[in-house]
């Protein structure tokens, strides 16, 4: 990959970042949680997406000769990126709501009761939380552009740092735990977030609307003119 396209191919996993797994990861430590039990959410969740990056690739080579057309086409990814757009609009509105609904916590004493957890449903819900990694677009998009790179083990070293890089939050808690410090980091996290998650829900609703009509506009500019859309040079970067 060029400069450019290792900026853009990292910067894709550093937008596209999910808090989920970071979110549920001290859910189970809040819970009673061990190392264990992180180390079986973890688990589970890496099977599925190392699988799946297994089979996307040869099927993007595959669907990258049918969809040739389109994706050649400044209309049809224009059309993508006003649909895009236009979903992020729709859920900056529920975020907007949901901040305006929201209400404080409990002390987190009242919270943290742990409770018996078991392994296997773990191992579970890490395979059924890859879902939503397989679900995002930015996946696909990064396991296309890491397909580019001829290096076998390149390409490898590009996809383990990209999914590192999406799921830090997850990962954060996970080497806090194998330290010994995650009791110390989730009581961190919720002292900070929890006063102030009605501001940082009504911030991330805010980015979102930008983000969407950013993306809306960008691909109404490219149905009604000859702009190539950003989307489309994101594809064809190397």
């Amino acid at each position: 990959m060029t400069p450019a396209g290792l900026l853009a191919f990292f910067g894709l996993a550093v937008v596209t970042m999910d808090v989920l797994g970071g979110v549920i990861a001290m859910g189970v430590l809040l819970r009673g949680g061990t190392r264990r039990h992180l180390l079986a959410f973890v688990g589970g969740y890496a099977v599925i997406v190392t699988g799946a990056t297994l089979i996307l690739h040869p099927v993007l080579e595959l669907l990258s000769r049918w969809l040739r057309p389109i994706l050649e086409s400044n209309d049809a990814i224009g059309a993508v990126e006003f649909a895009v757009g236009l979903a992020l609009i729709a859920f900056s509105v529920h975020q907007f709501r949901a901040a305006a609904r929201s209400r404080p916590h409990g002390p987190l004493e009242q919270r943290a009761a742990p409770t018996r957890l078991a392994t296997v449903p773990l191992l579970l819900a890490g395979v059924a939380f890859a879902g939503t990694a397989l679900a995002d677009p930015g996946f696909a998009v990064a396991v296309g552009m890491a397909s580019q790179e001829p290096h076998l083990s390149l390409r490898v070293a590009l996809l383990v740092l990209w999914n590192l890089l999406y799921q830090l939050p997850l990962v954060a808690v996970l080497l806090a735990a194998a330290i010994g410090r995650h009791e110390q980091l989730v009581t961190r996290v919720l002292e900070i977030v929890g006063p102030r998650r009605r501001t940082l829900q009504t911030v991330l609703a805010a980015l979102l609307a930008l983000a969407g009509l950013a993306v809306l506009g960008d691909g109404l500019v490219a149905l009604l003119s000859g702009h190539v859309p950003w989307l489309r040079q994101l594809i064809m970067l190397r």
